[in-house]
């Protein structure tokens, strides 16, 4: 994952749509650990862009416990366009889901994948 810096101008024509979120990470200590070490912050957002050229955000939130608390996965679309198609959101979030598999020590990335197929299965 290459995160990039924004300015405030870049994001002026954008809307953030969250399209994840995760209240209680902290109840799985290592796996908030382990995004704080990858990302380099406890709180605060980081921002890529994916190979579909969309633009995204990792925004952590400490709430007091000593490590994020509460992650939420933005993505940002132009503010009076239509959100890009729904399988280009899927597949960038697949990626992106594999990635923290890759940086979380206790999540096997097959793991990611076999839930992948099954929701393939289930959509049909």
């Amino acid at each position: 994952m290459k995160f990039i810096t924004l300015t405030k101008d870049e994001l002026s024509h954008l809307r953030a749509d969250p399209l994840l979120w995760e209240q209680e990470l902290d109840v799985r200590p290592d796996v908030a650990e382990d995004i704080e070490k990858a990302v380099g912050m406890r709180a605060g957002r980081v921002y890529w862009r994916s190979e579909n050229d969309h633009l995204y955000a990792l925004e952590l939130a400490d709430l007091g416990r000593g490590r994020p608390s509460m992650a939420i996965v933005y993505g940002f679309w132009d503010r009076y366009e239509p959100r890009p198609p729904e399988d280009e959101i899927d597949t960038d979030l697949y990626k992106l889901m594999i990635w923290l598999a890759e940086v979380i020590e206790s999540i096997e990335p097959s793991d990611i994948e076999r839930v992948a197929q099954f929701a393939r299965q289930q959509t049909g």
